[in-house]
């Protein structure tokens, strides 16, 4: 079960609104919250008691340490990772000094969720356009790949790993991203994939990543897709395609919450999603899966909110609320009772 820890109120000064977000990221010593918002275009770390302390980045599109709508934020050692829409990534000191922006070899594109592997190594989720069946225009194949082991300047991608369900492969689906975390110490990957209940586990070599297990989630409330969702559907009948998306469940995120436990983490949209502008947490209904890394054992959850992240202690990071003025983030750890 989910046992709260406490409660984070984030602070919003008049000087300093938040917009939207979807993903925290977290360190603990000292204890830093970094927020990137969507909607103002920048990231705000706040401490403990929800006080923002410092701004990362601003809005813009060239200058350096502008940011385009920063969905993600990874601390690796002493970098900070923004990552942007369009694959754009930005790189700044903790002290939010701008470095650079760094960008995969041509050919590659990256989609959100960077991960730690090691002091010289990142995770990326990616499309590789010179792999077969790359186009969300068709079926993926077995040799399609979803995730990259990179350097951290982003320069080389040393291989490629993930190989997508067989929903993927028998069927046309353009919701197609995945995700993935990382336990570094022992080198082992969690992946799951948009529209799948396909939980994978991975080990992460120097050269080459092993598929470890492949394990069914199962949840009361999960949908799986009543028939292919084409791009060419997207684009022809809107309406059709939305009533595909609002009888199918999507698979968001994955998380380690202990050495041997994973929670996946997924949700249902309401009829009122395509209604209601920009986004807004009443739009779904949050579920998630607890399930054994030895696929023994799984415990299917109603989630109180949104997960947007994790820390190294394995403490959960859901959204309460998302009232202006009244942001709450609940700190929840995973306790399984015998």
């Amino acid at each position: 079960m989910l046992v709260p820890v406490d409660t984070i109120h984030l602070q919003e000064p008049d000087t300093l609104f938040l917009g939207e977000f979807l993903w925290v990221e977290v360190e603990l010593q000292p204890f830093r919250l970094y927020v990137p918002d969507l909607r103002l275009r920048r990231v705000v770390v706040y401490d403990s008691l929800g006080r923002p302390v410092q701004v990362i980045g601003r809005p813009g599109t060239e200058a350096p340490g502008t940011l385009y709508r920063a969905v993600q934020v990874l601390v690796h050692g002493e970098l900070v990772y923004v990552q942007q829409e369009y694959s754009r990534v930005s790189r700044f000191t903790k002290t939010g000094r701008f470095i650079d922006r760094p960008q995969l070899p041509e050919g590659y594109g990256l989609n959100a969720g960077f991960r730690s592997l090691d002091e010289g190594h990142l995770v990326v989720p990616s499309v590789a356009m010179s792999e077969p069946c790359s186009s969300w225009l068709e079926p993926a194949c077995e040799e399609t790949r979803a995730f990259s082991v990179v350097d951290t300047g982003l320069n080389q991608v040393v291989y490629r790993f993930g190989v997508y369900p067989q929903l993927y492969q028998e069927g046309n689906y353009v919701p197609r991203r995945a995700a993935t975390d990382v336990l570094p110490e022992a080198r082992l990957a969690a992946a799951v994939y948009e529209l799948s209940s396909e939980l994978q586990l991975y080990f992460l070599g120097e050269r080459e990543g092993r598929l470890v297990r492949r394990i069914v989630l199962r949840h009361p409330a999960w949908r799986d897709p009543p028939e292919d969702m084409r791009a060419e559907l997207a684009v022809n009948d809107r309406a059709r395609f939305n009533e595909l998306m609002l009888q199918s469940s999507f698979m968001k995120r994955v998380f380690f919450v202990a050495d041997t436990l994973v929670l996946a983490h997924f949700f249902n949209l309401k009829p009122l999603y395509f209604e209601l502008q920009g986004w807004d947490d009443r739009k779904v209904m949050p579920y998630g899966v607890l399930a054994s890394i030895s696929g023994r054992w799984q415990q299917p959850l109603d989630m109180p909110g949104l997960v947007l992240g994790r820390d190294e202690a394995f403490h959960l990071y859901i959204r309460l609320s998302d009232e202006p003025d009244r942001r709450l983030i609940g700190r929840f750890r995973v306790e399984v009772r015998r």
